[in-house]
């Protein structure tokens, strides 16, 4: 199993911030509590009209299948805390 920790700044562009390790990985994510603005999650397209809207302060755990690619973006720069973890 791997272990990946990052702080991921996201901003008006796409942010790839994981990939599924073969044998699928668990992203834990979350943004500060007392950050301007929310963080939107999808596809390499994501807007923050399409995204999945992650809200301020809250804990997100995401299970990501192998080679599937996740992105963020947000209005302003904000920073994105990344725990990734499984894989063969």
């Amino acid at each position: 199993m791997t272990v990946r920790s990052a702080q991921l700044s996201i901003g008006t562009a796409a942010v790839l911030i994981g990939v599924g390790n073969a044998g699928g990985s668990t992203l834990y994510i979350h943004q500060e509590p007392n950050s301007p603005h929310d963080i939107y999650l999808g596809a390499e397209t994501v807007t923050t009209a399409t995204g999945f809207q992650l809200h301020k302060g809250v804990h997100q755990t995401i299970n990501l299948p192998e080679g599937v690619r996740l992105y963020a973006v947000a209005s302003t720069t904000e920073v994105l805390y990344v725990l990734q973890t499984g894989g063969r």
